[in-house]
């Protein structure tokens, strides 16, 4: 059973190899840190001054700034439409489910390869960072880079965190993509509730709004919302399957 499962996985991943999504990773996790360290290259008259201290922590916190409250839930909000939306395209939704695979074989290898997409964008990301510090160092030795010490610990919650926030985001998107055939509806509802996130953000009740979670990880506003995430993510997964299981027309 297991096996299956790793071997349908596998090819979820074979089959989208293809399509935008792997682009979109590279670039999503690419943008924030190559324009950071451009930045720094260019201007080190503007940037120097404030990095002397402790660089690397306010390299990879620039980094996550411009990221966090935009580009990383709305990576999440594209990957996700992309990877279910090849069966939309290729329009073998009923093929798929005519093959001798349980639901949850269907639903879970498909929802795994998202987050797998997701997490590479993060280690991605990560290194981008690293390297852009190192190279940035090599350059201008004003920065410091060289002989500071890498927050591993900081590096390491800090994403960790911003992946939990996400949790929620992508079980909502996944059930809408699921849900509506025409790849644009969950796009534009995802970067609708996304822009409503960022308008409420100072509301006392935005802790329950999934979509302002990655903003409230990076400004340190609790963890409360991370706990939150981690429901919304266990319940819409569930009723989302549980709806898979129940339609009547599929694909």
């Amino acid at each position: 059973m297991a096996l299956a499962f790793v071997l349908n996985t596998k090819s979820e991943i074979l089959k989208i190899r293809k399509t935008a999504a792997y682009w979109l990773t590279i670039a999503g996790a690419a943008l924030v840190p190559l324009m950071m360290t451009a930045a720094y290259i260019l201007r080190p008259d503007v940037f120097v001054p404030g990095m002397k201290a402790d660089p690397w922590t306010r390299h990879l916190m620039g980094c996550w700034e411009s990221a966090a409250a935009f580009l990383l839930p709305m990576y999440v909000i594209l990957v996700t439409s992309l990877v279910v939306q090849t069966e939309y395209k290729n329009n073998t939704w009923k093929q798929v489910y005519a093959t001798p695979r349980s639901y949850g074989d269907i639903y879970f290898s498909k929802f795994l390869v998202i987050h797998l997409l997701i997490l590479s964008c993060f280690i991605l990301f990560n290194t981008l960072v690293l390297l852009g510090g190192l190279l940035t160092g090599l350059l201008n030795a004003d920065y410091h880079f060289l002989e500071s010490t890498v927050p591993w610990k900081t590096m390491l919650i800090l994403g960790s965190k911003l992946y939990v926030s996400i949790l929620g985001i992508t079980a909502i998107q996944y059930w809408l993509s699921l849900r509506l055939k025409n790849y644009i509806m969950p796009l534009g509802i995802g970067l609708a509730l996304l822009i409503t996130g960022l308008i409420i953000l100072r509301w006392d009740k935005v802790i329950y709004f999934p979509y302002a979670y990655t903003t409230l990880t990076y400004i340190k506003a609790g963890n409360k919302h991370e706990y939150y995430s981690l429901i919304w993510f266990a319940v819409i997964t569930m009723l989302g399957f549980i709806d898979t299981i129940n339609r009547k027309e599929r694909g």
